[in-house]
């Protein structure tokens, strides 16, 4: 039996005494070798190509199932000792012999795709039944990784936890499994550091095939549990298999053929307990261009926006036109009653194209009303997927903005400045980046127009949390909700990464009041081939309603204080000029108590104007300005100074 260092074992003379009463006593003819002997030293090919010898050990798997590798996995129980030889050899060709049998037979040796193994068999005899497999013990990375070859057809237990990375392949038979989850690089990494350069080697290496055992596409698809899935994250603890070499990759077959994943599971609804004391619930959601054409997927959205049940909900890829929205707000409505939900009605949305996804929102409109009017960002491009709107409680008062977005993604083809730059963060990072810095732009001037700074940033932002796009905000203040209450989470999943696409920026004063926030793992986790249109089972969800998790936030909305309440026409500063209208698009008028020098000065600081102004009211005319925020300076006749913001749109 092989012995791992790192792993420990039995005394080795009493484990010797105990396999030796529990086989056959040995009789060997001139040819007869040890499998380990067959396999050869610290080699990739057998010292006995091509030679007729005789070998004996026990059954440890057999793969005689439809499309599987028609054969079966022999091993020597004792083994020599040797790190460096492997105690198991790949026998093909049907046998009649099950695992536990211990059997002497006679064969060629060869080479398949790089796999030692035995055919043309003859003289197969079963000697004992019932022989317990000699497993070896192991750790991934401690004794398995870059020693593959040692361990080569052998019978082997993880001692470490195993996670199921991806599924993108198991209708074709394989999953891949790793000691951890991974996550994509620069979710945790600065894009090009040498942590993100650790991250993606480290990724890469971690990683192992786990096979139906077969070389083509099973008839039924394999690894599935009770509710007909197998979820990515789900775990296998003690794990017992075989390890094969196909060609050049290693991949391993489930000992006792179904291996139990646990961890992980379905749930009917998300934790509304990692959401704290909480009156107010809003849901970030990409609903995958929900277009409302399919039967199936309107029946697995409902199911899932239904059980979220929140207040706010902002919706991204859904259809044009009023609808996709339509029938949004009519599922939602058979949760709290007729008439409850209404969506925002954002100028051009009626009749924006029915073949283009947008950003809507939907809201609980017994408990919250949009507080002035929306404003949709269209530029940079795409068009009709940045949307602000404020809303305000009817019980307390209290006012806050809410930014739904969904940003340039990562598919196509990238040019320029927008071309892939080799750093992780993939094609189209600059439009992602200007798009961000306009969203933030633009909250910076609507936080004056709405009067409040509790500003909550959700939606797909198709970055993930170290890439420019998302820097954007966090180096202005904003904070990742999900992310604060658990730096574990994400909200979608490719390749074998975990990833955060889905966001809950709040701002510094937003944050104060989130008491929760949480990602319901209902589709990312799930096979990509239950996607509605996919989907042969017909599964009615919630399971796999989109390919991204929703995200949910859980805050509480207090009454305004008298005292600190800004309203929309008046700047903030005590010692300020009163604006009115703000914002325009034509002019202003201020009121100033004394007459004085008035300087208006552009974010950047550069002096626009300066004009003497009297006591009283005076006029500015602004109509042939560029939109954006200004300050306004005024310096008395008294030396006093006096402040003022005007938001020129």
């Amino acid at each position: 039996m092989k012995i791992i260092q790192s792993v420990l074992f039995p005394t080795l003379c009493g484990l010797l005494l105990a396999v030796a009463s529990a086989v056959p006593q040995r009789v060997f003819a001139q040819s007869h070798y040890a499998i380990y002997t067959l396999q050869g030293a610290d080699t990739s090919q057998s010292p006995y190509m091509d030679q007729e010898v005789e070998t004996e050990g026990v059954v440890t798997l057999t793969l005689f199932g439809e499309a599987q590798l028609n054969g079966f996995f022999l091993q020597d129980t004792l083994g020599d000792g040797n790190p460096l030889t492997s105690d198991a050899i790949f026998v093909y060709g049907k046998q009649n012999v099950k695992v536990g049998d211990y059997v002497k037979l006679t064969g060629t040796v060869g080479e398949y795709k790089n796999r030692t193994q035995l055919s043309k068999i003859k003289n197969l005899q079963v000697l004992k039944d019932n022989v317990a497999i000699p497993f070896t013990k192991v750790r991934f990375e401690e004794d398995v990784q870059g020693r593959e070859e040692a361990l080569e057809c052998m019978a082997l237990e993880f001692v470490d936890t195993l996670h199921l990375l991806s599924t993108r392949s198991l209708t074709y038979g394989s999953v891949i499994l790793g000691t951890t989850r991974h996550r994509s690089p620069t979710d945790y990494n600065l894009p090009k550091s040498e942590a993100y350069e650790a991250a993606v080697a480290y990724n890469h290496s971690n990683r192992i095939t786990l096979n139906y055992g077969g070389t083509g596409r099973p008839s039924s698809t394999p690894f599935l549990d009770k509710d007909g899935t197998c979820r990515t994250g789900s775990m296998l603890t003690n794990f017992r298999c075989v390890l094969d070499q196909i060609d050049r990759e290693y991949q391993v077959y489930a000992q006792n053929g179904t291996p139990d994943f646990k961890g992980n599971p379905r749930t009917a609804a998300p934790d509304n307990a990692k959401l704290g004391d909480y009156d107010t619930k809003i849901c970030g959601f990409n609903l995958e261009y929900f277009m409302n054409r399919d039967a199936l997927q309107r029946t697995r959205i409902s199911k899932a926006i239904r059980a979220i049940d929140a207040d706010i909900y902002g919706f991204v890829e859904v259809g044009g036109g009023t609808g996709p929205v339509r029938a949004l707000v009519e599922e939602l409505d058979k949760q709290r009653g007729a008439g409850t939900y209404d969506f925002v009605r954002w100028t051009g949305y009626a009749s924006s194209s029915a073949d283009y996804t947008c950003n809507h929102i939907v809201y609980d409109s017994t408990k919250w009303e949009p507080y002035r009017d929306s404003y949709m960002i269209s530029s940079p491009s795409p068009v009709n997927r940045k949307l602000i709107q404020a809303f305000r409680n009817k019980k307390t008062g209290f006012v806050f903005i809410f930014s739904i977005n969904h940003f340039k993604a990562k598919s196509g083809t990238g040019t320029g400045a927008d071309a892939d730059q080799g750093d992780g963060q993939g094609i189209y990072n600059h439009t992602r980046t200007q798009e961000a810095k306009a969203v933030l732009n633009h909250l910076d001037l609507r936080r004056y127009y709405y009067g409040t700074e509790n500003i909550l940033v959700m939606g797909d932002l198709n970055a993930m949390y170290r890439e420019d796009p998302i820097r954007v905000f966090t180096d202005a203040g904003y904070e990742n909700q999900t992310n604060r209450f658990n730096e574990a989470e994400y909200s979608y999943c490719f390749d074998d990464y975990v990833q955060y696409l889905d966001y809950s920026l709040a701002s510094p004063d937003m944050r104060e009041l989130v008491t929760g926030a949480t990602v319901w793992h209902i589709n990312s986790d799930e096979p990509s081939f239950f996607d509605y249109d996919r989907d042969a089972t017909r599964q009615d969800g919630p399971y796999r309603c989109s390919d991204h998790e929703p995200v949910i936030v859980g805050f509480v909305s207090p009454a305004p204080s008298p005292d600190t309440v800004i309203t929309a026409n008046e700047a903030a500063d005590a010692a300020s000029l009163v604006v009115r209208p703000n914002p325009a698009s034509d002019h202003f008028t201020f009121y100033t108590p004394q007459a004085g020098r008035l300087e208006v000065r552009a974010v950047s600081g550069a002096v626009m104007r300066k004009m003497d102004v009297e006591a009283g009211e005076n006029t500015l005319e602004v109509s042939s300005w560029k939109p954006g925020l200004y300050f306004l300076v005024l310096c008395t006749e008294k030396g006093e100074i006096l402040h003022g913001k005007l938001v020129k749109i």
